[in-house]
């Protein structure tokens, strides 16, 4: 996969309020928040939203061969989105519609999303998926949480390397190549 590919898978992330709306500046914030996961602990997520989150962006991006959204620190990354660049009004709607999933887990026989069976984690998140153009509630939520998941996801410095392998430094300088003049 090449750079300007997954800019293209980045294009849900740009739409975003709170994301910058260049793709070099938007790539460029998501490697920079990445730089402070070790240091900056959840502020905005409690446990139960933590979990919900935890769960929904790895199921959108499984471990597998590769690394899951979850080894390159989504939940975290998602939660700084939300303290440091979300405003108020976008905060309160997203995580009103974190509640709003799991009210729509309880429908469905638990009382978090995160404990329902995972036949039934499939299912709500279709119902989900299908709901993204809603202006409110799970559906709003979980339109932002995959945009963000796939954002923080393809920003991150392991899947960069790893999966993209971006080399972004050069081996060294090499200046006793061979060199033959053009005729």
């Amino acid at each position: 996969m090449r750079r300007r590919e997954v800019v293209q898978f980045l294009g849900a992330a740009l739409a975003l309020p709170f994301i910058p709306r260049g793709a070099e500046a938007a790539m460029k914030l998501g490697a920079e928040l990445h730089l402070r996961l070790g240091d900056v602990p959840f502020r905005t997520l409690n446990r139960e939203q933590q979990a919900l989150v935890t769960t929904i962006a790895e199921m959108i991006i499984p471990e597998t061969e590769t690394p899951g959204a979850t080894s390159v620190k989504v939940p975290e990354f998602i939660d700084l989105i939300l303290t440091e660049w979300a405003s108020d009004d976008e905060r309160a709607a997203f995580l009103a519609g974190l509640r709003d999933i799991d009210t729509r887990a309880g429908a469905m026989g638990s009382t978090r999303f995160a404990a329902l069976p995972a036949s039934k984690k499939v299912e709500l998140m279709t119902a989900l998926d299908a709901a993204r153009g809603d202006k409110t509630g799970a559906g709003l939520a979980f339109a932002r949480l995959k945009a963000l998941t796939v954002y923080g996801y393809f920003t991150s410095q392991r899947v960069d390397q790893e999966i993209l392998k971006v080399q972004m430094y050069f081996n060294g300088y090499q200046g006793n190549v061979p060199f033959t003049p053009a005729v």
